[in-house]
């Protein structure tokens, strides 16, 4: 497992492609930090698609150019399946509303249960072909 900081976030990319990404404790996610992030993976095991859990400290916040960067094309190229996951009802509407109005193009779930939402990218990379 490799690890990442920074200000923003910690990241730990596994060997079997699961990218734990959180954002830290009253941090604002921004673009730079999501296109950093994907740099980040790419350089460590280059050529594959991730599979990305995504979730947020206390007070932690994404900002409206950060979710269209994690939404976009360009970054999809490298993920094949996103869970979010969070226990926090205010969450859950943010995440609802990423779904509706940013519509990432890669399979993309909203979960409440983190072994769950887990479990599910377990089941998006045997989808992906050998």
């Amino acid at each position: 497992m490799q690890t990442f900081e920074t200000n923003a976030y910690l990241m730990n990319i596994h060997d079997d492609l699961l990218i734990e990404f959180k954002v830290k404790k009253n941090a604002t996610l921004q673009s730079e930090d999501v296109w950093e992030s994907r740099s980040q993976s790419m350089n460590h095991i280059p050529g594959k698609k991730f599979f990305v859990l995504f979730e947020g400290e206390d007070n932690a916040t994404i900002s409206g150019d950060a979710r269209r960067a994690g939404a976009s094309e360009e970054y999809s190229q490298h993920v094949a399946a996103l869970a979010m996951f969070s226990n926090k009802s205010y969450e859950r509407i943010i995440g609802s509303l990423f779904l509706k109005i940013n519509k990432p193009i890669v399979p993309t779930k909203f979960f409440d249960d983190r072994d769950e939402a887990i479990a599910w990218l377990k089941i998006q990379s045997l989808k992906l072909p050998q």
